[in-house]
């Protein structure tokens, strides 16, 4: 965790300073914390497709868990964020993005039960992506 001694209004206004652009530190933060979502996406994928059909056939065949890429940071009006999602179509031409909604809401008409992985993988992810920001955040802070 940083910490830092200021005597007088001239030092925080310095510090201050140093830190006018800090999107670059949340860049920073959010590039190094999204590969733990995109690991737990996929393992949440896995033990949720890693079944067999009625017919005994595997149900998974891995691509879609494969697509799974988190992008770079970027910044908007709402702040700094990467996103997490499969990308791409299988051999077929189906949307890997299309097979990720079938995974998640499920399919009614032909059987089959949601299997919220979403969710699931943020509350696994979340205490480990908040420790490797404040981590970040404090070394960029103690450089100042």
């Amino acid at each position: 965790m940083a910490r830092m001694t200021i005597t007088g209004f001239e030092d925080v206004e310095e510090m201050l300073n140093k830190l006018a652009n800090p999107y670059e530190m949340a860049e920073k933060a959010v590039n190094k914390a999204a590969p733990i979502v995109e690991k737990n996406l996929k393992t949440q994928i896995r033990s949720a497709a890693n079944r067999r059909d009625k017919y005994g056939k595997p149900y998974s065949t891995g691509e879609l868990e494969t697509s799974i890429a988190a992008t770079n940071a970027r910044d908007n009006s709402l702040g700094v964020f990467a996103v997490v999602k499969p990308n791409g179509t299988d051999k077929n031409g189906l949307r890997n993005a299309e097979k990720m909604g079938y995974l998640e809401y499920g399919v009614r008409s032909h059987g089959q039960e949601p299997r919220p992985v979403r969710a699931a993988a943020v509350a696994q992810s979340e205490n480990a992506v908040m420790q490797v920001m404040e981590e970040v955040i404090g070394a960029e802070v103690d450089r100042l």
